[in-house]
């Protein structure tokens, strides 16, 4: 039971502290007020006993919450419940005078003391209302006086009073009044205060959520309130009809303005491509900001399929429009992607299957030659990545249901197997052999590179290993390493340890970097992660050079081993002076740095023999073979090495 009530009392320390002690004072005047009437009346005893306690124990409730000697180690309960206790035989002392002077025959002290304790059960009542446990404490003595007051009336019949007497009952009508008003005043005081901290403390409760659900640079809101958002648009548009279009907007180039012309330029930049979408959206839909320079809207009520593409196009052409930044002129492009409900019975109707739809709808708009906003539709796009398999391929990470496949690079003079690509491959459960294309895209989304490279670095380096024990030369196995590995002190030490697991099979390592890493903000970071890994004796190749944002200069920022020239040059060979004259230069920078070249998705004898005459001596592709599991690869050496 007692624990139970310091457990209701203890959250108001403060406060209960706060009234205890706020009133004494006053409280002990009039206590003493009304023990100088009993005096008055001859009973002088009792008046002292009633003051002397009343003195003792308020000063005792006054040390108590002030933490005074002896109560300074008290815990808040034991001074709390210690309060409660006082409080109640408080009460009692404060009533006693009432006994006393109802036990007077004079009908004008009767009144004064019906008037005291009627005056403190208001005060009583104004004053602990907010605080159930002590109200109901002090209004049981109080009643229980009350009583007794009420029963001493009929013990003795009332007689005429003095002009003195009366003049005391009306000053105590007086008081009366003046004290349930001062404790109403108080009581009204107290709960403007408290309904002041109430609506504050909303106010910051709200004020918290809203810093929760918005993007703090663009004001935007984030993806978990985006999304709650659009789940509450379409489960309105469950009950009143209408379609709603998503439109995804990434923006193109904007990691080179970022790190060219610093954050500030690339937050002016943010922000103002999100007031102007939240412009042209206005009042009909939501606009969110994924993060980075992906943003996102959904826009209610339109006609149809043609208006949605109207309105990218409209953000397209607005989100191009210059920005003026320091005196400079900023410039950026867009890829839109549109997704829309429809009243088809395979409509996307979810939050998933629509920002899904308008997100593979982007990376189409992105791929194209022109960027132009592009609208999803169910019979062009592959379809949507289903949840089991997604759980799949978390799966396949702990199972090895996703292997590295070899494909060999040629020496094109000799023809003979120099080495391999890694190349990762799904086994997936319904049988199928799956490509990256197929689920690298779901990887990121899942939050999975850093499982997905280990993952697959630990197999190439075993998989090394296992041609050396066999007395095999795998010559230079090389494979993708991801921004997210050399960027950051994690990823390396990941790289490092694995690579070093087994003595000997680093030198016959290459790590494959794209060019994005020149755009990285880490760009320090990466140059030390790529010295570290050479020092190992790890291989360092420059993939698709020329096909992004990386210029002649970046060359010369990273210690290179190897450049590889990219798919989409080789197969114009012989068929496009511009692709000859560009793997031309790409020889001649290569020969000039002193790298070797490697030339990607040879198909044809004619592209072989192009790039044997302009002087390209390694190469990969169909033409010599796919990628083929471990088991091949080390047949093909094996032959090899037996012939």
């Amino acid at each position: 039971m007692i624990d139970r009530i310091a457990l209701a009392i203890r959250p108001h320390f403060a406060a209960i502290g706060t009234l205890c002690t706020r009133d004494i004072p006053m409280q002990l005047f009039s206590g003493l007020c009304v023990c100088a009437i009993i005096v008055w009346q001859g009973y002088l005893i009792p008046a002292l006993v009633i003051i002397g306690w009343l003195v003792v124990s308020e000063m005792t409730v006054i040390r108590l919450f002030h933490r005074k000697a002896p109560f300074n180690h008290w815990t808040k309960d034991k001074i709390l419940l210690t309060a409660l206790g006082l409080a109640c035989v408080n009460n009692v002392f404060y009533l006693m005078p009432a006994l006393y002077m109802a036990m007077v025959p004079s009908l004008a002290i009767k009144v004064v003391a019906l008037l005291w304790v009627l005056g403190i059960q208001v005060y009583t009542v104004n004053m602990w209302s907010r605080h159930p446990v002590f109200l109901f404490a002090l209004l049981v003595p109080s009643m229980m006086m009350t009583v007794l007051t009420v029963f001493e009336f009929s013990t003795t019949a009332p007689t005429v009073s003095t002009l003195t007497e009366w003049s005391v009952t009306f000053t105590f009508v007086f008081l009366f009044i003046y004290a349930t008003i001062d404790s109403l005043r108080h009581h009204l005081a107290t709960e403007r205060a408290l309904f002041a901290a109430q609506a504050e403390s909303a106010r910051r409760l709200n004020q918290l959520e809203e810093n929760h659900r918005l993007d703090p640079l663009t004001g935007l809101l984030n993806r978990p309130a985006f999304d709650a958002a659009l789940h509450v648009m379409l489960t309105d548009r469950g009950l009143m009809g209408g379609d709603i279009a998503v439109l995804l907007v990434d923006l193109d180039s904007f990691k080179p303005i970022n790190d060219t012309y610093s954050h500030e330029a690339g937050d002016r930049l943010l922000t103002e491509t999100a007031r102007r979408i939240r412009t042209l959206v206005a009042d009909n839909g939501i606009v969110g900001r994924l993060g980075g320079d992906e943003f996102i809207c959904a826009v209610q009520d339109l006609p149809g399929p043609d208006a949605a593409l109207d309105l990218a196009w409209a953000m397209d052409t607005a989100i191009r429009r210059p920005i003026d930044w320091n005196d400079r002129t900023l410039k950026i492009n867009a890829s839109i992607g549109v997704a829309m409900t429809s009243d088809d019975p395979t409509s996307l109707d979810s939050v998933q299957s629509l920002c899904s739809a308008a997100d593979q709808a982007m990376f189409a708009a992105k791929s194209s030659p022109n960027s132009n906003p592009v609208f999803f539709d169910a019979d062009s796009f592959a379809p949507l990545m289903s949840p089991q398999d997604k759980q799949a391929l978390i799966e396949a990470l702990s199972t090895n249901a996703i292997q590295p496949f070899y494909q060999p690079k040629i020496h094109l003079p000799s023809g003979r197997i120099i080495g391999f690509e890694a190349l990762a491959r799904w086994r997936h459960p319904d049988g199928s052999l799956r490509r990256p294309d197929d689920f690298i895209k779901q990887i990121n989304e899942l939050g999975l590179q850093g499982d997905f490279m280990t993952h697959m670095a630990s197999q190439v380096v075993d998989d090394v290993q296992t041609l050396l024990d066999r007395g095999l030369d795998p010559g230079h196995v090389s494979f993708n390493v991801p921004e997210i590995a050399l960027a950051t002190l994690t990823g390396r030490q990941d790289l490092e340890r694995i690579v070093t697991r087994h003595a000997g099979t680093a030198r016959h390592l290459t790590f494959e970097i794209t060019e994005d890493v020149f755009i990285a903000r880490a760009a320090e970071a990466i140059q030390t992660s790529i010295a570290a890994f050479r020092a190992l004796g790890v291989r360092v190749s420059l993939d698709d050079f020329g096909t992004g944002f990386a210029s002649f200069h970046h060359l010369s920022q990273l210690d290179l081993d190897e450049m590889k020239i990219d798919t989409s040059f080789v197969a114009g060979l012989g068929q496009d002076p511009t692709a000859d004259v560009l793997v031309r230069g790409f020889l001649n920078i290569a020969s000039g740095l002193g790298v070797s070249v490697i030339a990607e998705g040879v198909e044809t004898e004619s592209q072989s023999r192009d790039l044997i005459n302009m002087g390209c001596v390694i190469a990969q592709g169909y033409l010599f073979s796919p990628a083929i599991p471990l088991d091949q690869a080390a047949e093909q050496l094996k032959d090899q090495q037996a012939a």
